[in-house]
């Protein structure tokens, strides 16, 4: 269990495995059998770094919509403002924010980002099969109901791509010129 930089620990005292990120977000289950985390670091000065903190996420969108729609996913890159969803920013997948990617309005593609004078550090994860894992326990029913019906995942939409062929794709997208 991952936990955003604010908010109480729900689970304070009965999990071991609970950590905190200074990125900020909701809540984020992890499950190695469900989940491809990939992190992309853009240093100050870099081409790709923007002062502005909503700007900075949009190219990374970018990329990660059009390696999806290479395969055939009609992936968009969300644009505007932080949207905390059903549970108000409880959990990450219930929100949307500034380039993350969804799918008919389902979230794909969360991202978040760490910045330091040095550069920024963005964190993506996406689930082969989304899954509330214990955060069901902070929800009742119906907001647990809408959290799994904003958010989707990539083995849902591009079966048979395992989670090192998905990692793959995604730093071509992010690696090629012009990124």
């Amino acid at each position: 269990m991952v936990l955003g930089s604010t908010g109480p620990d729900p689970f304070e005292g009965t999990r071991s495995d609970v950590v905190r990120r200074r990125s900020g977000g909701g809540a984020v289950w992890l499950d190695p059998d469900l989940c491809t985390w990939i992190d992309v670091f853009v240093p100050t000065g870099d081409p790709l770094w923007r002062a502005d903190i909503g700007e900075a996420f949009d190219w990374l969108g970018s990329c990660l919509s059009a390696a999806f729609a290479s395969l055939g996913v009609r992936a968009s890159t969300c644009r505007g403002p932080y949207d905390g969803g059903p549970g108000d920013g409880l959990v990450c997948f219930a929100s949307r924010g500034p380039g993350e990617v969804t799918v008919a309005g389902r979230k794909l593609v969360g991202i978040s980002q760490r910045r330091t004078r040095v550069g920024s550090r963005f964190q993506c994860l996406t689930y082969e099969r989304f899954s509330l894992g214990p955060l069901v326990s902070l929800l009742d029913d119906r907001t647990a109901d809408q959290v799994r019906n904003r958010a989707t995942g990539w083995g849902e939409l591009c079966g048979g791509l395992s989670s090192s062929d998905l990692t793959e794709l995604v730093t071509e997208f992010i690696t090629a010129p012009g990124s």
